[in-house]
């Protein structure tokens, strides 16, 4: 299993790039299937910035959620769809594994949320939910380290457990005109992706469910409900370990090229991070509250510079990098980082995941999908119809929120299944009849019919 995760990162690009995706440096020898899934989903997200980055402007999403939901498809996928739709994924895990992979990854990323371990107040103090609290003694005088606020005290904790709320959702959702899904692939999604599952769903039931998952951050992920689908919805809010002060954020010029800046609200921290330099940018790493978790700002070394490097950090890069970052002793570093908000929502995916080979998937007469339905796929085709994904970020002095969601709709043929032949079995001569007790086997009537007027 996993020893220690760390770095859960997301790109944008505004002048400077930033990263934020699953590295597993600390997976133990024997057990890899999470290593190689996480390095599908870095792979496969890092070709889709390119794709993005081709269009001007800032980009956010999560190569997790989108990377999750192509692989709860791929579970259900079989034959040559599964092997091209692997292919495209950059997915070497056998179907068994890969699942098996995805509620590993699932169990560590859940568990850094320790919002419901109760902090450490002082003696004679409790814990209110938001701070430690007390009554002053009879002089009006509070616990060493308490203030007194109004007729009662108040006090940080002495010690709290870092955390951050870092929330996967994942959801199978069948449309009320149409139910086709099998039990098994039902209890497959529960197992290893912790999915629920919505029978006779519409299209309010699907976005109320994102705006919940993501805290009203994403409304909505679809206008019409595809015959199935599958969707997955991640929410992140954390603290940095190393917070900005408020008061010294002010504004300051930012480039927007060579020729063109913009006055900024940017944050300034003076203090200890790591730093390294690469060829054509230099790259800083901000923790968060839970050490795990981190940050990593890539600035290019030209002004242009952005989509240079852009395509020049693919997984491989990335994962020197991160190696690069761990390595280097932390030194002071004075840093500015202008606060920014980002959403975005690059369409409709089914082009960009054919242009990179996924086509059977999208094909009516050729997509084979019989794992989700339990038939084989002559007799109930279904195919990719749809791919949505939508993310937002806003990174502020005290920390960092994002969320996220994929929506993968999946259309079915207006075909009805052929119920199997019966065997005929025509009553029409003379007959016996026999009322029995099953539990005994007691014979309570017999009798024989030759004429049933």
């Amino acid at each position: 299993m996993i020893k220690k995760m760390s770095k859960w990162l997301v790109w944008t690009g505004a002048g400077c790039a930033l990263v934020l995706l699953p590295n597993v440096q600390f997976v133990f020898a024997q057990d890899t299937s999470v290593r190689d899934l996480v390095g599908a989903y870095n792979t496969s997200g890092q070709q889709l910035f390119k794709r993005f980055a081709a269009s001007r402007g800032n980009i956010v999403f999560s190569p997790y959620s989108i990377g999750t939901v192509m692989a709860m498809a791929l579970s259900g996928a079989r034959g040559e769809t599964a092997a091209e739709m692997a292919g495209v994924l950059k997915q070497r895990l056998p179907r068994e594994q890969m699942d098996a992979a995805n509620a590993s990854l699932l169990m560590v990323l859940k568990s850094y949320d320790k919002s419901a371990v109760t902090p450490t107040c002082l003696e004679s103090m409790r814990w209110t939910g938001l701070r430690c609290e007390s009554a002053p003694t009879a002089t009006g005088t509070c616990p060493s380290s308490a203030r007194l606020v109004g007729d009662h005290c108040e006090a940080n904790p002495i010690s709290r457990e870092p955390s951050a709320q870092l929330r996967m959702a994942n959801a199978l959702v069948q449309s009320k005109a149409r139910r086709m899904v099998a039990e098994d692939y039902r209890t497959l999604l529960a197992a290893k992706y912790a999915a629920e599952a919505f029978e006779a769903a519409g299209v309010n039931e699907v976005n109320d469910w994102v705006k919940r998952k993501t805290e009203g951050k994403i409304d909505k992920i679809i206008d019409q409900l595809p015959d199935v689908v599958l969707l997955n919805a991640i929410y992140f809010k954390a603290r940095w370990q190393l917070t900005f002060n408020k008061d010294l954020t002010g504004p300051k010029p930012f480039n927007l090229s060579s020729s063109r800046k913009v006055m900024v609200p940017t944050m300034a921290n003076t203090d200890q991070f790591s730093v390294v330099v690469r060829p054509g940018y230099r790259a800083i790493q901000l923790p968060y509250e839970v050490s795990e978790l981190s940050m990593i700002i890539v600035l290019p070394n030209e002004l242009n510079g952005v989509e240079r490097i852009g395509n020049k950090i693919d997984a491989k890069e990335l994962s020197q990098l991160l190696q690069a970052l761990r390595a280097v002793p932390s030194k002071l570093v004075q840093l500015e980082l202008p606060r920014f908000k980002v959403s975005y929502d690059p369409g409709d995916l089914t082009s960009v995941f054919q242009h990179a080979g996924m086509r059977r998937a999208f094909d009516r007469n050729k997509a084979d999908f019989s794992g989700i339905t339990g038939h084989p796929a002559s007799e109930l085709p279904l195919w990719i119809e749809v791919i949505r994904h939508r993310a937002v970020i806003e990174v502020m002095e005290d920390g960092t929120e994002a969320a996220a969601v994929t929506a993968l709709g999946i259309k079915a043929a207006s075909i009805q299944l052929q119920p199997p032949k019966p065997e005929p079995f025509r009553v029409d001569h003379p007959f016996l009849f026999y009322i029995m007790d099953d539990a005994t086997g007691a014979v309570l009537f017999q009798g024989r019919v030759t004429d049933p007027q």
